[in-house]
């Protein structure tokens, strides 16, 4: 990652104290402490959403796809021996949960893509009284996210998780258990898709 070594150094620290508490937090739950769960639920249920919804495309189907992953760690929280952090872990869980959910969506009903670039009801568009700037910018979101769900599944999770989500290359590469080069790869890739689906959808 890019940007001041002090800073980067700063942040490097900072997620080493998040990853030691979750491991804390791991040990617990593996002793049988449910309140652990909670505890890490808190700590990341708004990144695991924001994942699940970037690649699902729909709020409702976000929080299925989340409360499954957290269903899978607490079945699986034993078979998880920290060979990576519990944030990876969880990111993994949540990517391949999201993928699933959306093949399985789509196979159930042929007219999932309509449903999914359906608008949103009105009330949580902008409406008459929102400032203009508001309103661009969330016709901005609007188009980014009708963007990434017509990239490649594979494309759109690499950039999510390293664009969106801030995870290093080395990070993406042990979510989706690929290597590096093929993350890079695949970022390249999506990005100049977005790129052009966004010119078309703006210019």
């Amino acid at each position: 990652m890019n940007g001041d070594p002090e800073q980067n150094g700063a942040g490097d620290q900072t997620a080493a104290r998040e990853a030691e508490r979750d491991g804390a937090l791991v040990e617990r739950l593996k002793e049988g402490d449910t309140k652990a769960l909670d505890d890490l639920f808190r700590r990341h249920r708004d990144a695991a959403y924001g994942i699940a919804y970037r690649l699902v495309g729909s709020r409702e189907d976000a929080l299925d796809v989340v409360q499954e992953s957290f269903i899978h760690v607490m079945r699986g929280i034993e078979g998880f021996r920290g060979q990576s952090s519990f944030r990876t872990w969880l990111y993994r869980i949540v990517t391949h949960a999201a993928l699933d959910y959306r093949r399985y969506r789509s196979h159930r009903r042929a007219e999932s893509l309509d449903a999914e670039n359906a608008p949103e009801p009105a009330a949580e568009g902008p409406t008459q009284q929102t400032p203009p700037e508001e309103a661009a910018e969330h016709d901005l979101r609007r188009a980014i996210d009708e963007a990434l769900a017509n990239i490649s599944e594979k494309n759109r999770a690499a950039l999510v998780l390293y664009a969106m989500e801030g995870m290093s290359y080395k990070e993406v590469a042990e979510v989706l258990g690929i290597s590096v080069g093929t993350v890079m790869s695949r970022i390249f890739n999506a990005r100049q898709r977005l790129r052009e689906l966004l010119a078309s959808e703006i210019g």
